[in-house]
């Protein structure tokens, strides 16, 4: 009697305890799920069973749209360095709705004011985007875009950039720290740790220095027709007989006065007293044998048949840029001071000041005479 009367009491108590577990499931009494999908009470529950509410926790949330540029729209400051080409262009009309710096052959057109703004915004944590444009048009019609897109987020900046052969559309590339960042007095935003800076110029030299058109004049004349071989940083000569290289120094003017190259027009070898021929037009007393006595390219390089030097090519490598810091004439000579400067920064590199001397004739030509060290 005693068992009979302690098992109802035992039945009793689980019957309560099942009530109490299926009270805090909710009145729907489903079991509740534990690891594995395996459920209190030997039941077995898929994950495809689980209620709406622990699969809409589940689900991912959509990823929110990117936030409108924000910032004024960018002003073209030169607009007589722009053509029809680049403004039918939709990449370019994409550049005027936002806050951009917009390059063109290599020529900066807009206002610096995106610039200025971008930065205060760092300055002050707020959010801000800057863009980068820029446009090249190349030989045969051949277009490309370059862009960079800085972002201010609460003062962090970050920059995304891409590339493309179109000026259509772009697509943005991955986002990466652009910390910190600043405008420096040669007119370049530059980002990143002091030891590995990166940077572009964003500001028109005519927005930076006095007689910007004529600096440039003078580097297009003067250093442009050589630079390559005679005046790149580094090379100084008080006198062209120094110089040596001449068939170097001929590729250099051809392509300077030429759009094609030596090679369209002669193969690879190439005509002696052609050669002569432009070299004297920029330097006196240049002569066949200054050419021939080279021998720099192998003893059989000059043809005596056809008066001719065999020559393939193979120079490589990129000279810094650099820039004309001011000029003076006495006479009839005229001497050009410059300084290379470091490509993504524009900063002067240091001991890479000369001065570039001519001797201005009646006819509107010059001749070279020396390139040393300024001062």
């Amino acid at each position: 009697m005693v068992s009979r009367v302690t098992a109802l009491l035992l039945a009793l108590l689980l019957m309560a305890s099942l009530s109490a577990c299926d009270g805090g499931e909710g009145e729907s009494g489903s079991s509740a799920v534990v690891s594995g999908g395996e459920a209190v009470g030997g039941e077995q529950t898929s994950r495809e069973e689980e209620s709406p509410s622990s699969q809409s926790s589940s689900r991912q949330e959509p990823e929110a749209p990117p936030r409108q540029p924000i910032g004024s729209p960018a002003v073209i400051r030169y607009p007589e360095l722009v053509d029809e080409a680049l403004t039918a262009a939709p990449l370019y009309q994409q550049a005027l709705e936002r806050p951009s710096v917009i390059t063109y052959q290599d020529e900066i057109v807009t206002d610096p004011q995106p610039v200025y703004d971008f930065l205060a915004a760092v300055e002050k944590g707020e959010d801000w985007d800057l863009y980068l444009y820029q446009f090249r048009l190349r030989e045969d019609d051949d277009r490309d875009c370059y862009f960079a897109h800085y972002i201010s987020d609460q003062g962090f900046v970050r920059n995304a950039g891409g590339f493309e052969y179109n000026w259509d559309s772009m697509t943005e590339g991955n986002q990466y720290a652009a910390d910190p960042i600043s405008l420096n007095e040669y007119g370049y935003l530059v980002y990143g740790p002091e030891d590995q800076q990166s940077g572009t110029q964003v500001v028109n030299d005519r927005d930076l220095y006095d007689q910007a058109e004529e600096r440039r004049n003078m580097w297009e004349t003067y250093l442009a027709p050589i630079y390559y071989t005679g005046i790149g940083c580094g090379v100084t000569w008080s006198s062209p007989e120094e110089l040596g290289s001449w068939l170097f120094l001929f590729e250099d003017i051809y392509n300077y006065e030429n759009e094609d190259t030596p090679w369209d027009r002669f193969g690879s070898d190439w005509p002696v007293d052609y050669m002569v021929e432009t070299l004297s037009r920029y330097f006196d007393g240049i002569t066949a044998d200054d050419l021939i006595g080279a021998r720099k390219f192998g003893a059989d390089a000059y043809d005596p048949q056809t008066n001719t030097i065999h020559y393939e090519g193979g120079r490589g490598g990129v000279l810094p840029p650099s820039r004309v810091t001011g000029w003076a004439g006495e006479g009839d000579t005229l001497a050009i001071d410059y300084e290379c400067y470091e490509y993504e920064t524009g900063v002067p590199i240091e001991g890479w000041s000369n001065r570039l001397t001519v001797r201005l004739l009646e006819d509107g030509s010059f001749r070279y005479l020396s390139n040393l060290p300024k001062g």
